[in-house]
């Protein structure tokens, strides 16, 4: 059985002011398993919503460790387990009002 916790949640308006990206303000430890959901309704079919980044915050300069193409709705995906991180989402130009909601799993 998969257990998940709600650990983000928010919606954003990319078609009333254009940002180059977004921090996750979530501070991450350890967690490598997370369940990112985004909901948008862009005008065409397109299959990718952008690109996700994780941060390690402990090492200077901002160290990328890994980078992720986002999908429109439920996606799991796996980070790299090297400490604590944030993660930055860098939205596709086309995207108007997104709502992003990330998940962490854990097992019992």
């Amino acid at each position: 059985m998969i257990n998940s916790q709600l650990v983000y949640r928010s919606e954003y308006r990319w078609d009333l002011k254009k940002v180059d990206s977004v921090i996750i303000p979530y501070l991450f430890d350890n967690d490598a398993n997370l369940i990112i959901s985004l909901e948008a309704k862009p005008l065409k079919n397109y299959k990718s919503s952008g690109r996700i980044e994780q941060i390690l915050i402990d090492y200077p300069n901002k160290l990328v460790a890994s980078s992720q193409i986002l999908r429109f709705g439920n996606q799991e995906l796996t980070f790299a387990q090297r400490g604590r991180f944030q993660l930055v989402f860098f939205p596709n130009a086309y995207l108007g009002k997104t709502k992003i909601t990330i998940h962490k799993m854990f097992s019992l």
